[in-house]
This record gives C-alpha cells, sequence and structure tokens, in this order.
C-alpha cells in the first residue's frame, strides 16, 4: 500500500472529513494525492496561523481530530502559535507537513527555510504536540502514522508527523496489528482527589462545581 493511501485510510477511519491546509513545495504531492480522494473536503486557505485555528475549531465543534496539512518550513513554522494553542486547551490536532526527501537530506542540500538542521522544525514542534516523528522509513511508516492518531485522540492534544516529499508514494507495509496507547492512571491519586472532593461537597451547604473542558474533550458531560 501507498503511503498516502494508508493516511488516508486511518484520517477517515478516525473520523476526519475536513482537512485544512496550504500548499506549498514540499507538500505539494501530497496535496495533489488528497484531492484526488473524495471521502474529504479540502479547505485551503491563506496563512497558516488560520490553518491551525480552524483545525482547532473543527476539533472542538465535532469532539474529533482536527487536521493540518502544510509545507516544511516556511509554513510549519508559521503555524506555530496556534497549535501551541490547541496543545494549551486540550484540542486534538495531527499536524501533517512535508519535508525534505532522503536524498537531499543525505546529500547535506541546503534547502530553503531549513533553520539549523533538517530537524530543527521537528524539534521545535516538540514543546508544543504531545508526540511527533519524522516518517523517513516504509518499514516503520504505518506504526508511526497509527500511534501519532492514536495518541492525538487518546491525549486529546496536537501530534506532529513530517513526511518527506519522496515518501508520500512510497509502497509501506502494513502490521497485522498495531500496539495501542495505554493512558497511565495514577489509582492511588484519583482515590486521594475524589475523596477530598466528596469530603468538601458533604461539608457543604450549597456547593457548586465549576468543570473544566476535559469533560467535553473526553466525553465525560453525561457522566
Amino acid at each position: 500500500m501507498k503511503l498516502h493511501e494508508f493516511l488516508f485510510d486511518e484520517l477517515h477511519a478516525a473520523g476526519v472529513r475536513q482537512i485544512f491546509g496550504i500548499p506549498g513545495d514540499f507538500v505539494l504531492n501530497l496535496y495533489n494525492t488528497l484531492q484526488d480522494d473524495p471521502r474529504f473536503r479540502l479547505i485551503t486557505m491563506s496563512h497558516e496561523p488560520a490553518v491551525g485555528f480552524a483545525a482547532d475549531g473543527a476539533a472542538r465543534i465535532t469532539n474529533g481530530l482536527g487536521v493540518c496539512l502544510v509545507t516544511y518550513g516556511a509554513g510549519g513554522l508559521n503555524m506555530i502559535n496556534s497549535i501551541a494553542c490547541a496543545y494549551a486547551e486540550e484540542s486534538p490536532l495531527i499536524v501533517i507537513t512535508g519535508g525534505p526527501g532522503k536524498l537531499e537530506r543525505e546529500a547535506g542540500l541546503l534547502v530553503h527555510h531549513e533553520v539549523k538542521s533538517f530537524e530543527s522544525q521537528f524539534k521545535i514542534y516538540q514543546e508544543v504536540t504531545e508526540w511527533g516523528a519524522i516518517v523517513d522509513d516504509a518499514q516503520t511508516a504505518a506504526v508511526l502514522i497509527h500511534r501519532a492518531i492514536d495518541v492525538a485522540h487518546k491525549f486529546k492534544r496536537p501530534v506532529y508527523l513530517e513526511i518527506p516529499r519522496d515518501m508520500v508514494l512510497a509502497d509501506i507495509p502494513i502490521p497485522a496489528s498495531f500496539n495501542e496507547v495505554e493512558l497511565q492512571v495514577n489509582e492511588s491519586a484519583v482515590a486521594e482527589a475524589a475523596g477530598e472532593i466528596i469530603d468538601r461537597l458533604s461539608q457543604a451547604d450549597r456547593p457548586v462545581l465549576i468543570v473544566g473542558v476535559e469533560v467535553h474533550r473526553f466525553q465525560l458531560i453525561d457522566q
């Protein structure tokens, strides 16, 4: 299976129906394959921060995943603020950027909008995402893509996938199964917090509960 086919299949299976983006040279081939996929509505904007904020808004409205698709450097770095906002507000986004190809990296070619190194953008995004990866190996591509979507869904925070432009049409193996991300729970801390809340409520005459946005993000409103 082609990398782009697996990526879009996984996004569609996760409930994604619209993708926000801006084309640029490092992401043009991925953009073209997306335009040919009738399952998604591709919404092209004129400024990368708007792409991030729109995807954030879509995630909040649908209580699902928001998806951004921008180019490397000028696109990805210009979108940082909106992704930082989504992280702070626990809004699950899939940030997909293009990137220099493997041969360009190995040859040490100077590409436009490269900062200190080819990995500079990836390192910067580590500060505003829950998890991220550069998908530059066909053997692990499916695992990385699946994990990114799983992390965004379970932690309700942005994740980052940088896809080198020569990987978009690469044939990748698909494992028979994937290791799912497990949410670690400190049971004693939960019990202590619950006990303290119950104790305060039992002593209050007219208690008021002010809950955070997490009850919406994690679909806990009914409970």
